[in-house]
């Protein structure tokens, strides 16, 4: 039974979660070009409401048990089970507008609001229920994610990942399968955006623990989640000789990657795990656009995916926490068992979209731009 300042809390942390997402926006749109920034902010606003929709009425039942979702829908439930919510269905949110990083400036509307609706009421709380509704433990593997380095980023890059291999690059980004380089419109939108998610992340993790206690789960949760902040900027740094885009997503990095430990790593380890991530990105973005040819337009491969799986796999590493709670070896495992779903099912949704309905705008929309083409409007005044 929570207290009243329990109750408080996980409002508190929802409210900081569900911020975040105008990081994610303003992170992405400055990542790509002007004349598809409207556009993607009808994404970000529709994926919103589909995993509202879908989690109330669906997902919430996968993830913690149906009995769950006609005390919801009814609206008679009480104080635990309505925070709860509250705080998991931002956990949704985030997981499933990760996605949109991936296919912006080319995917349709109505493809893309379907595909959340499935990922959000129906894979992403599969997910949920293995890592947080006692799925794994079932099973008899000890999988440690505190706040979501597998359950939300991992998964969510890999579905996103996959929704962009589904799509096809953009028209312009190869010439004889060489990659071009198709610069953001706006850098300084771009990094205001990665302090927005990184303001949010402190609700994501401090507010990943089961109550408030006597307060130091919470400052060293916190503390942390400040260290692993810190190394991923400067891994980026480091990785991309200062550029700003790797940088920026150099501390979103690290704040991937620390999620899953977070109650556990030191202040040291949380630093080391921080900078792994952020050092990794240009090589990882360099893989998945050269080797895959996928054309991962906001780098959510880099951030979310190989991030995740850095912070699953170092939350069972002993020497970087402070008391060994987790097992190497079913981090491992987990892992992969979250990929694996995220793969298969991100590839069956998205194709079968694609099958049905088609993913992709025409040609000749994706060349005028999708703000003047489809919604007859500019996101800037001066263009």
């Amino acid at each position: 039974m929570l207290s009243g300042i329990d109750v408080f809390f996980f409002l508190w942390a929802a409210s900081l979660i569900f911020f975040m997402k105008a990081g994610f926006i303003a992170l992405e749109i400055g990542q790509f070009r002007a004349k598809n920034a409207a556009y993607h902010c009808v994404l970000k606003l529709l994926d919103l409401a589909a995993v509202f929709i879908a989690y109330l009425f669906i997902g919430y039942g996968i993830s913690y048990g149906l009995n769950n979702i006609l005390p919801l829908i009814t609206g008679n439930f009480d104080a635990d089970l309505g925070a709860w919510f509250m705080k998991m269905v931002m956990f949704a949110a985030a997981a499933v507008t990760i996605i949109t990083g991936g296919v912006a400036e080319r995917i349709r509307i109505l493809p893309y609001f379907i595909g959340a609706l499935i990922v959000g009421g129906i894979l992403y709380p599969i997910i949920e229920h293995l890592v947080w509704g006692g799925g794994f433990s079932s099973l008899g593997i000890n999988f440690h994610d505190y706040a979501g380095s597998g359950a939300v980023h991992l998964f969510g890059g890999l579905v996103g990942l996959m929704a962009a291999y589904v799509l096809g690059p953009r028209v312009d980004k190869y010439i004889n399968g060489i990659p071009q380089a198709i610069p953001g419109h706006n850098i300084p939108i771009a990094v205001l955006g990665a302090f927005i998610l990184a303001f949010g992340w402190y609700g994501f993790n401090i507010g990943s623990a089961a109550n408030v206690g006597d307060g130091l789960e919470l400052v060293r949760v916190a503390i942390a989640t400040t260290m692993a902040m810190t190394g991923g900027i400067i891994g980026g740094a480091l990785s991309s000789r200062c550029d700003p885009l790797y940088t920026a997503n150099g501390m979103c990095a690290g704040l991937v990657a620390v999620c899953s430990g977070v109650d556990l790593f030191t202040p040291i380890g949380a630093l080391i795990v921080g900078l792994l991530a952020g050092i990794q990105q240009p090589f990882t973005y360099k893989f998945i656009e050269e080797k895959l040819k996928i054309d991962d337009v906001c780098a959510i491969g880099p951030v979310h995916a190989m991030s995740g799986f850095i912070g699953v796999v170092c939350a069972g590493i002993p020497f970087l926490l402070r008391e060994v709670k987790t097992s190497l070896v079913d981090q491992i495992i987990g892992g992969i068992i979250i990929s694996i779903i995220a793969i298969v099912g991100g590839l069956i949704i998205y194709k079968g979209l694609d099958i049905i309905l088609g993913l992709r705008v025409k040609e000749k929309e994706e060349k005028d731009g999708l703000d003047v083409s489809i919604l007859k409007i500019q996101a800037y005044s001066d263009e």
